[in-house]
């Protein structure tokens, strides 16, 4: 069954806000989005761009998802380097050890070569983080096929199981050679609602949706 994911901001809310994160919450989503960044302290806190001081931090998140009595999981959108490691002792020090699901700037070969971050989190890794000029690349599809084989083969080595990629690029051609390499797909954003049936039918692993209560209700929750 596809999981339904609340993109940050999700149901006209404001991205990353305490609103969005009580909506999700209270939602019957399987997984909600956050961004993820430092602010000026080093602490981890919410934001697109830059860390904003009026968002919630990454702790004040954690520790409501750990009090929540729904098993949800929480994407924590990386938007810089070098924040697995902190992510990952802050969720296992909430009690969210398999609840966090890694994108963004995760590193692929850190997350390999560390035993701690796969047992706390997993990575879906971004398509475009593995792959150089990507867009570029998939306007041709002799360039796509190959763009998707070097995916596959970043993702094997490195023993991630999920892409996650712009829904976009989710034609047939693209993600054959993903799924013949034992990959699923995490799509986003997908908004519309014939998207959203399309791609539920297909049986993605997650879509990434702004439109939570209609992805919902297309999936007959």
């Amino acid at each position: 069954m596809t999981m339904i994911t609340a993109h940050s901001g999700a149901d006209g809310l404001p991205d990353n806000s305490r609103e969005y994160l009580r909506h999700a919450l209270a939602s019957a989503a399987d997984a909600f989005e956050i961004d993820v960044r430092r602010d000026e302290s080093g602490a981890l806190r919410l934001g697109h761009d830059a860390a904003d001081g009026a968002l919630p931090s990454l702790e004040e998140v954690f520790t409501l998802l750990a009090a929540s009595p729904r098993p949800q999981r929480v994407n924590c959108d990386l938007k810089e380097p070098g924040l697995e490691e902190d992510v990952c002792a802050l969720a296992r020090a909430h009690g969210l050890a398999g609840r966090v699901i890694l994108t963004g700037s995760a590193d692929p070969a850190l997350y390999a070569a560390s035993p701690a971050l796969r047992e706390t989190a997993e990575l879906w890794l971004n398509a475009e983080e593995a792959v150089a000029d990507l867009y570029a690349r998939a306007a041709d599809p002799a360039s796509r096929a190959r763009a998707a084989e070097e995916l596959a083969a970043v993702c094997q080595r490195c023993g991630v199981t999920t892409v996650n990629m712009n829904y976009r690029l989710a034609a047939e051609d693209f993600t054959a050679p993903l799924e013949k390499a034992g990959l699923a797909l995490s799509l986003w954003t997908v908004n519309e609602p014939e998207d959203l049936r399309r791609f539920l039918a297909r049986g993605v692993r997650s879509v990434t949706t702004r439109a939570l209560a209609a992805a919902l209700a297309a999936a007959g929750r």
